[in-house]
């Protein structure tokens, strides 16, 4: 029986449609096809080279554990064997076939230089991977074009590009998917091939496993069925002997892969599984523990809330009914192109069992608390998404040529060659290439707005002060260690356990972490978002933990935020808060750029540190920075237990030299960003200063987080036909509470407690009204009004 396809572009029949047999010319649309997709994956990654710098990057990339791969990368790269801190502990908390990919780069680049060639490494993946899918498409004599308009979708998943082995995931299963395809061909040719391809994938994230015994088991039932090309239906004793000698290869290939990798773990590391997923395992038992035993319940309604479960559960479970249709309709059929058909089905059916695993894992092992949802948790079901539209398009042509084609031979190929155009179309309609160029796009203005992941900043200019505050070769641990592992010259040990070893897991379970710490001589901790370390944390009691550094994050937009703190747990190095300001500005002094007021500044690319002595009491003094004369930027000071000042920014693109930054109150720093010295309210223990481009909003009492009242705002458009009554329309009308910009309905946050920037509309105004109420509309606190003499133009 013919291709469903076929007769429009392979035909052996000379009609209307057919093309010359030439097998070149079959070629080149993919050949094109192919091309554009590798120069689309080299423009986009051009582009989103050029356009980030560091600072970028390190807020894009979003994840902290990317850094865990890129560590232990450049250790294998120096000679050293899988550790995180150089040498103190062996790690196995990764997966390891990316871990191989980036150690060579270490080879030929430095850290920052291999950090990028890393992301390009990504991206490159991710085009092989649809390519490979689309060559599997093409064996399959699928109408591969219509993979176009869907595939490249993939470029603008951002959880394809976070650093992790995303990317390296989806390029495997387009191998696998590939390989399933040969193999259907000519399965005694493409069976090494494919075992190759399924005992990997286990080695690339170790949950895949489940891909490959699902994608090597529907083959083996293809085949046991009499499916294959050129092979009758045999007896049982036969089919046996023919599965033992093809099948059999791939399915103990995917076996073989799990195996070989438990043994290795087992061996070299004392776990047969990454130690980060038995810590993951020991947590969730132990919140088990806590919540009072285990609760398929409350597992169940966690998944069911997750991002994870809607979409991509639904779209596996219904590319599994079209495998069922076409298995079923194809079921007295034992042609080639029903068995290619059904060789790309059962790979997309792979996919979702992967996916459907992972759900089953996430509910019945692991704690709501601990279940993964990361992006990358879920690269079959991105790629699953990617495929839905295509297969619905390819089934239905398919039932096309089922039930028309016997009748109507002719026209049954005009309708295909008609549907597959239409199809195509709708497609290219709903596709949008320029989405992942977008996504740069809108990265690039997010992290100027610093709305991304700022903990790792605060991890690389803490690595900065850190390495130049404490002698070399002094080991720091650190909770979330990735960025400043990788950016420090100190040695830095992994306190999560994530990427130490099972000796430290053990101690983590028996209550001797204290002990395994003074062991390695660890009496310093660098630490992201974590106030306190606790006494058995510590090494020591709370009286004696020394907080030597901390930043803050600061900018135009808001102060306070998330932190890096460096503590020390000996109490004897220092006598006296005095004595250690002293020793800290003493190592400090060298490295910075003394300025007035007293103030240093330390500038690492597009990060900058302000140090200062004696921070205000009240909380009410401000950094202020200018670059070539202009005010720019307003950061908080924090201060250490030292009676030290800390304040950092990230600077903004191709700033203006030369940097610097002065002590001033937060009024007089407001002023100046709002381009005049008087505010324009002066109202319940608010000023409101009115600037080009936004509204600042300045408490009085910075120190104090106001969460009880919120605060409105009223535009007033130009226009003669504007009536005040009027005034409660949404789209004029602004309603929020003092916390980061953007935030309007605010969380009750320290992250900025007395300053708001609400910026301006880009329609002209006349009149602003503005005040403060009592939640839940029980009365008006204060209330104010600005009436300008020229109307607005352009704002924010």
């Amino acid at each position: 029986m013919n291709s469903p396809w076929r007769p429009w572009l392979h035909s052996s029949r000379t009609h209307a449609f057919a093309l010359p047999r030439a097998a070149w010319l079959r070629n080149v649309p993919f050949a094109l096809f192919v091309a554009s997709i590798l120069a689309y994956g080299a423009v986009f990654a051009w582009t989103m080279l050029t356009a980030f710098d560091l600072a970028d990057l390190l807020l894009y990339i979003g994840f902290d554990d990317a850094f865990y791969y890129l560590q232990i990368a450049y250790h294998m790269a120096e000679g050293r064997f899988s550790t995180f801190d150089g040498g103190l502990t062996r790690t196995n908390g990764y997966h390891p076939l990316w871990m191989f990919l980036l150690a060579p780069l270490h080879w030929v680049f430095d850290k920052t230089e291999a950090f990028f060639a890393a992301k390009a490494l990504e991206i490159m993946l991710v085009a092989g991977g649809v390519v490979a899918v689309a060559a599997a498409a093409c064996v399959s004599r699928l109408p591969w074009i219509l993979l176009f308009a869907a595939l490249p979708a993939l470029y603008a998943q951002t959880g394809m590009l976070v650093g992790m082995e995303a990317a390296l995931v989806l390029f495997m299963l387009g191998l696998l998917m590939l390989a399933m395809c040969l193999f259907a061909r000519d399965p005694v040719r493409w069976r090494w091939p494919l075992a190759a391809v399924v005992f990997a994938l286990p080695w690339a994230r170790l949950e895949w496993a489940a891909i490959a015994v699902a994608a090597t088991a529907a083959l083996g039932v293809l085949e046991w069925s009499g499916r294959f090309p050129a092979q009758p239906s045999l007896p049982l004793s036969r089919a046996w002997s023919v599965w033992r000698l093809r099948s059999a290869v791939p399915f103990a290939g995917a076996l073989a892969g799990v195996l070989v990798y438990f043994a290795y773990n087992g061996i070299v590391f004392g776990g047969v599984v990454p130690v980060s997923g038995a810590l993951k395992a020991l947590s969730s038992q132990r919140e088990w523990e806590r919540d009072g035993g285990y609760s398929l319940a409350a597992s169940v309604e966690a998944f069911a809330q997750s991002k994870a479960f809607d979409d991509e559960l639904l779209t596996a479970l219904e590319v599994c009914a079209y495998a069922l249709l076409v298995w079923w309709l194809a079921r007295g059929s034992r042609s080639r192109e029903d068995v290619l058909l059904l060789a790309f089905l059962a790979g997309a059916v792979a996919l979702a069992a992967g996916h459907l695993a992972k759900f089953a894992q996430s509910v019945l092992a692991m704690h709501p608390s601990y279940q993964p949802l990361h992006p990358w948790y879920f690269v079959p079901a991105y790629l699953l998404e990617a495929l839905v539209v295509p297969l619905r398009c390819c089934v239905g042509i398919y039932l096309v040529r089922r039930f028309l084609a016997p009748q109507m031979p002719r026209a049954a190929d005009v309708l295909r060659l008609a549907a597959i155009v239409a199809a195509l179309a709708v497609l290219a309609a709903r596709a949008d290439f320029a989405a992942p160029f977008r996504v740069v796009d809108a990265k690039r203005d997010d992290v100027g707005e610093g709305e991304w992941t700022w903990w790792n900043v605060h991890s690389y200019m803490g690595a900065a002060v850190m390495d130049r505050l404490l002698p070399a070769g002094t080991l720091v641990g650190s909770w979330d260690s990735g960025v400043i592992g990788y950016f420090s010259r100190l040695p830095v040990m992994n306190l999560d356990g994530m990427v130490n070893s099972y000796g430290y897991k053990e101690a983590m379970e028996d209550g001797s972490i204290d002990t395994f710490w003074r062991r390695h001589g660890l009496f310093h901790f660098g630490n992201v978002y974590l106030d306190l370390l606790d006494a058995s944390a510590a090494g020591g009691a709370p009286e004696q933990q020394r907080l030597l550094f901390k930043t803050a994050r600061g900018s135009r937009l808001q102060l306070g935020g998330l932190q890096f703190k460096l503590w020390r747990s000996d109490p004897e190095w220092a006598s006296s808060p005095v004595d250690r300001a002293a020793w800290f500005w003493e190592r400090m002094t060298p490295h910075l750029e003394l300025q007035a007021d007293d103030v240093g500044l330390l500038v690492e690319g597009r990060m900058a540190q302000a140090f200062a002595w004696d921070c205000t009491a009240n909380g009410d003094e401000v950094a202020v920075w200018t670059f070539a004369g202009e005010v720019e930027a307003v950061s908080g000071w924090t201060q250490t237990a030292d009676g030290l000042c800390a304040s950092d920014i990230l600077l903004p693109h191709d700033h203006p030299r030369p940097v610097r930054v002065r002590r001033t109150t937060l009024h007089e720093a407001v002023a100046g960003l709002a381009g005049g010295g008087r505010p324009a309210i002066s109202a319940g223990g608010f000023d409101v200063y009115l600037g080009e481009d936004a509204v600042f909003y300045v408490k009085e009492a910075c120190e104090q987080v106001d969460v009880e009242t919120r605060f409105f705002l009223h535009l007033f458009p130009v226009g003669d036909d504007w009536d005040e009554d009027r005034e409660s329309f949404g789209f004029n009308v602004l309603d929020f509470m003092l916390g980061h910009r953007g935030d309007w309905f605010g969380e009750e946050a320290e992250a900025a407690p007395c300053l708001a920037e609400v910026p301006l509309p880009r329609y002209p105004i006349v009149k602003i009204k503005t005040g403060q109420y009592v939640s839940g509309n029980a009365g008006t606190v204060w209330e104010g009004e600005i009436r300008l003499a020229q109307p607005t133009s352009e704002g924010a």
